[in-house]
């Protein structure tokens, strides 16, 4: 008889084919926040300045920078500059979490396109604010 292989799939089945993030509870969760602005919401892509290679310049990342692609549209408003936000200068944390989780910045407006409408859990943009507000 083959021995059972497949039973701690079973048992830690969720633990082990769930990718692995780092804690929101470490330092405020500025690890989270790393890994959500790197990784996943990409905001280093368009926040950040490019050489004339088009690579990322890794001294500079998020310090704003010309967005790097045009509209896919003619006629579509879109951001020309992407600000910077290592810092979150001239945001206070509450104010990019309201962003983050409903698409609007706290006096309602919505930024210019290419910038996603984001729908973030409050527990994610908090992440991303702690880890933004820590860069000099």
């Amino acid at each position: 008889m083959k021995p059972i292989v497949w039973i701690p799939v079973l048992v830690l089945g969720p633990q082990l084919l769930t990718p692995q993030t780092p804690s929101s509870g470490t330092a405020r969760g500025t690890e989270r926040g790393e890994y959500l602005v790197h990784r996943v919401a990409m905001c280093v892509q368009c926040h950040s300045p490019r050489d004339d290679a088009g690579e990322l310049i890794p001294q500079r990342l998020l310090s704003g920078a010309p967005i790097p692609v045009a509209p896919p549209f003619p006629n579509q408003e879109w951001a020309v500059t992407a600000p910077q936000i290592a810092g979150l200068p001239g945001f206070t944390e509450e104010d990019l979490v309201t962003l983050l989780t409903t698409g609007s910045r706290p006096n309602g407006e919505t930024p210019k396109r290419p910038m996603p409408p984001f729908r973030m859990s409050r527990e994610d943009a908090q992440a991303i604010a702690a880890y933004l507000k820590s860069l000099p």
